[in-house]
């Protein structure tokens, strides 16, 4: 079967990183390709007043010092690099957009549409400058689609990622759609939303690697399943966002560098966030007043954190990741309680790795445990040897993948494996949720749902625990602040999981204000009577 013919419509210039990551992607692709470059040969000098130049001219020299600060944080070359056109080994074709009078619009001329035309192309991706209008947007089956690097609900504009980080807005969104003669009024064919950084550079680095990626995979999945999702339209009620002016750059430098003292000033003072397991007997777990429950004392130089409990021979035990400050990593540890009372028993799994997440398990009298275990691209799967402290890896389950914090079990006689995943290779884990299904445990050949990610969503998307009630399955999730990993947690019923389909019903959600000086909280586990969650504050 011949691949689906994709043309790329680009501007006379060096091409950014994401043009060059998208040609290089497709070219693993075996549902389409990218046939041709449409070249967009503008000559057009947009007049700007003195006030426009000079706030992009100081903007410039923001995102300048930005970038030489950002490169403490993630490589930064391959991003900014530059590359000439004539470096893509494929066809190229010039045009001349005819350009409007405020240099936004481009329409082309019936030469050019026909030049296009004759590449018999499925589908045209806007990946260069100008408001797109005219007999462009039909001439292929499936018109034009184009990233929106914004949530288009809450932000339509521009610079990509500063908005959110200015407004301190918990989550940054992207979207893509078929372009239409409105100013981003297309069909949503996908969005996705992940945490906002605390500083614009590292944030729209962020976006454009995680957007990429979903790029190349809506794409593929055009050609192969023949149909898109549309996202339901609402009435946008915000302004359409610009360069900001020279007050607006002023706040966001003074807000930026008063967050950066803070962060200094708290490192000089040594404080550490800190993670604590409070613990709770109830009937209940939607009925249970927070604020009453009982504080484990945190192992010295060491915290620990999420909390997954288990009962055995009519005892109760808490199994946590232990963070050793020392070492800086995590292992799995565990609890007893009894009466209302806890009792270190000893570690449980130690790896050369970092360990959290201890999500444990039984199944035909063999109890189990997968803990997260990214650092190793690995969803492993232990087994109890000699309950609680011995434990061996029974089984890779799946591999050459960067997951965290897996919730596994049965239903309709399948395992299923719900957990978080970080396509963009940017060490983004908050925002996707991946299910996985297999008819047997122990197997290494675990099945991509096909409408994963199922939630790309930074404020629900993260799991948080599970908790089984009767027959139903509730997913615990969490919800990340504004460069703040979990600041809260919620509770979602799973109403249908099977090959084809995934919904969930939100039932509440958890702030950690029920503890002093707390920040945030990111596991809610119930089993047995007990229920057990965490909280974290900088001490």
């Amino acid at each position: 079967m011949s691949k689906a013919r994709v043309g790329l419509i680009i501007d006379n210039k060096s091409q950014s990183w994401s043009i060059f990551d998208l040609i290089e992607k497709s070219l693993k692709s075996n549902d389409y390709e990218i046939s041709c470059l449409i070249i967009q040969e503008s000559h057009f000098v947009k007049r700007k007043n003195i006030v426009k130049s000079i706030n992009e001219f100081c903007f410039k020299v923001i995102a300048f010092f930005e970038r030489i600060f950002v490169k403490r944080f993630i490589n930064t070359n391959e991003f900014f690099k530059k590359h000439p056109i004539n470096s893509f080994d494929l066809k190229k074709i010039s045009v001349k957009p005819i350009v409007s009078k405020s240099g936004f619009v481009h329409k082309f001329s019936t030469e050019d549409i026909n030049k296009i035309k004759k590449e018999n192309l499925d589908i045209l991706v806007r990946g260069g400058s100008g408001i797109l209008r005219g007999e462009i947007l039909n001439i292929c089956k499936k018109g034009i689609i184009s990233f929106h690097h914004g949530d288009n609900d809450v932000n339509r504009g521009s610079p990509p990622g500063f908005w959110e980080v200015y407004k301190r807005e918990k989550s940054t969104g992207f979207v893509i759609q078929i372009l239409n003669e409105e100013l981003d009024g297309g069909d949503v064919i996908f969005k996705g939303n992940i945490p906002t950084s605390y500083f614009y550079t590292l944030n729209m680095i962020k976006l454009y690697k995680k957007a990429n990626v979903f790029m190349h995979l809506l794409l593929e999945d055009i050609f192969k399943k023949n149909n898109v999702k549309v996202f339901s339209k609402k009435p946008y009620d915000k302004p359409l966002y610009l360069i900001p002016s020279i007050g607006d750059q002023l706040i966001y430098l003074f807000k930026t560098f008063k967050y950066l003292l803070k962060k200094l000033f708290n490192k000089i003072l040594g404080r550490k966030l800190k993670w604590n397991v409070a613990y709770q007997y109830s009937n209940d777990w939607r009925d249970i007043s927070i604020r009453k429950s009982k504080i484990i004392k945190n192992p010295p130089n060491s915290f620990i954190a999420d909390p997954f409990l288990f009962r055995r021979n009519q005892k109760d035990y808490c199994f946590v990741e232990e963070y050793d400050f020392s070492l800086k990593k995590g292992h799995i540890s565990v609890y007893e309680f009894n009466d209302e009372r806890e009792k270190y028993i000893g570690k449980v799994i130690d790896e050369n790795f970092h360990l959290s997440y201890p999500n444990v398990f039984e199944d035909n009298g063999q109890i189990y445990m997968i803990p997260e275990s990214s650092a190793a691209k690995e969803v492993r799967l232990y087994r109890c040897l000699d309950f609680p402290l011995k434990w061996k890896l029974e089984k890779v389950l799946i591999n050459n993948i960067s997951a965290v914090d897996s919730n596994i079990f049965k239903l309709n006689n399948k395992w299923w494996i719900l957990t978080n995943i970080d396509t963009s290779n940017s060490g983004e884990h908050c925002s996707e949720l991946h299910a996985f299904y297999s008819e047997n445990l122990i197997s290494n050949n675990w099945t991509s749902h096909p409408k994963n990610p199922l939630i790309f969503d930074s404020q629900i998307a993260r799991n948080a625990g599970i908790i089984f009630d009767n027959d139903n399955i509730f997913r615990s999730f969490q919800i990340q602040g504004w460069d703040k990993y979990g600041e809260g947690v919620g509770v979602s019923k799973i109403i249908k999981l099977d090959e084809h389909d995934y919904k969930e019903k939100i039932e509440f959600k958890l702030s950690s204000d029920s503890f002093k000086d707390a920040t945030g909280t990111h596991t809610y586990n119930f089993k047995n009577g007990i229920m057990v969650t965490d909280f974290v504050s900088l001490k």
